[in-house]
């Protein structure tokens, strides 16, 4: 078995040599009509005329029809990690290698308007993770409707090929995962500010709504989200002002359980190497309205990068005949920095000399990353019986360092070290001891 999956990895390699010279691997992000903007000279226009039959590369590969403005492409992605935790004394983390995602995709555009898009999981819990129609009219509006990324957490948008380390940070423990909904979306204001709105189905926080392999809807609610990201100063001169970008986000809706068990409706919260720090007692349950709010930030200058987010999540939970409103905080400040060979970006780094078949001897580009993350959990939940601090950590401290290697948009390696300090969550109310964990990743995408 070693033997078959060495082969898979090698020939995919192969594979993304071959078409990294023109490739623009699918993102996993729902989150496309946050396009970047740029002018194009006259030889790229007539390079980019879309003519039908098949084709690879430019996002995949597949088949044009109609003077090239209907399409139907397959993409995807492979990442394969490992993670050695140290000073693990309880043995709580699994030392070994992963196959952290393979996540391949459809998509089926007709007359450069409406499109049809799927993609599939086959992680821990396999499933279907993306499926929805878009119509796409204008830049102000377009209609989005089916199972997908709600316009929620910053780095929950941000495409898992793009992640500057392994796993993401706090805040998206507090943040929606996948859901089933509809919403508009479009770029106002002379392209420098970017909106979405929708109503969704309301799952439990960073859940992918996945179960048995089908779709799963995981609520019992409704959820109105509304999202505002802009570049204000994209237009100016200031050259060092155009990559800054702002935004915020909001959710509110409701969420019902039951004190029986698998009905709760409410979420766990994990640490960097996917382990569980805390979670509600049994016999606690969602029971009201339940809102989010989440001022965002990312910013880039050449080869540096910024992002940061706060999130703050309110929901009402019950347990026996007292409803409290429970309130959870979270928080990340992450930098980059490419060494050389590339720019910062919120998508993939493109490297500015890729390693292809022709160009062999390239090296891509190196990236630097470091980050620092803090999770709060409400104090009062602690008090009034919802959380066990025997069980639960009230507070988790997280920061790391990395360094990410892309040799072309398709081939990427990743080396990133998170150490992350609790108080309480052990038994006696003490602290639990910290987590230290080294992760590394091969991605490959087409």
């Amino acid at each position: 078995m070693k033997i078959s999956w060495l082969k898979i990895v090698l020939i995919a390699m192969v594979c993304s040599l071959l078409i990294s010279t023109t490739a623009y691997a699918q993102e996993d992000t729902s989150d496309r009509s946050q396009k970047s903007i740029s002018k194009k000279t006259s030889k790229e226009k007539k390079r980019r005329k879309k003519k039908p039959g098949p084709f690879i590369g430019n996002a995949g590969l597949g088949y044009k029809w109609n003077k090239g403005k209907s399409e139907v492409r397959l993409g995807g992605f492979m990442q394969v990690d490992s993670r050695t935790f140290f000073d693990d004394q309880a043995n709580s983390g699994n030392d070994g290698f992963i196959l952290r995602r393979i996540q391949p995709s459809l998509e089926v555009k007709f007359n450069k308007t409406y499109s049809f898009y799927i993609m599939s999981g086959f992680g821990a819990t396999p499933g279907i993770l993306d499926v929805f129609l878009e119509g796409n009219f204008t830049k102000p509006f377009n209609v989005r409707v089916g199972k997908f990324k709600p316009p929620f957490g910053l780095e929950r948008l941000q495409s898992a090929t793009a992640l500057a380390f392994n796993e993401r940070a706090f805040p998206t423990n507090l943040a929606p995962n996948r859901e089933i909904g509809a919403q508009i979306f479009g770029d106002i204001l002379w392209d420098t500010t970017e909106y979405q709105i929708g109503l969704f189905n309301g799952a439990i926080d960073n859940s992918s709504g996945l179960r048995g392999s089908v779709i799963n809807s995981n609520n019992s609610g409704v959820d109105f989200v509304a999202r505002i990201f802009s570049h204000p100063l994209k237009h100016s001169d200031a050259e060092l002002l155009k990559g800054l970008g702002l935004g915020i986000a909001y959710s509110y809706g409701t969420q019902q359980g039951s004190a029986q068990q698998g009905h709760y409706n409410l979420p766990t919260f994990i640490s960097p190497g996917q382990q569980v720090i805390a979670s509600y007692v049994q016999g606690a349950f969602a029971d009201g309205s339940r809102q989010r709010i989440s001022p965002q930030l990312y910013y880039h200058y050449g080869p540096f990068g910024l992002l940061g987010e706060y999130t703050i999540s309110q929901q009402d939970i019950k347990i026996g005949t007292t409803t409290d409103q429970v309130s959870n905080e979270a928080f990340q400040a992450q930098l980059s920095w490419v060494v050389f060979n590339g720019d910062a970006s919120f998508r993939r780094i493109r490297p500015h000399n890729p390693l292809t078949l022709e160009n062999i001897g390239a090296w891509g580009a190196v990236q630097l990353v470091t980050r620092y993350s803090e999770l709060y959990l409400d104090s009062n939940a602690f008090t009034n019986g919802l959380f066990d601090p025997d069980r639960s950590a009230r507070k988790a401290q997280d920061f790391g360092v990395g360094i990410n290697w892309y040799l072309n948009r398709n081939i990427k390696f990743q080396l990133d070290y998170n150490q992350t300090r609790f108080t309480s969550g052990a038994s006696g109310g003490t602290n639990r001891p910290e987590e230290k964990v080294l992760f590394s990743r091969m991605q490959i995408a087409f």
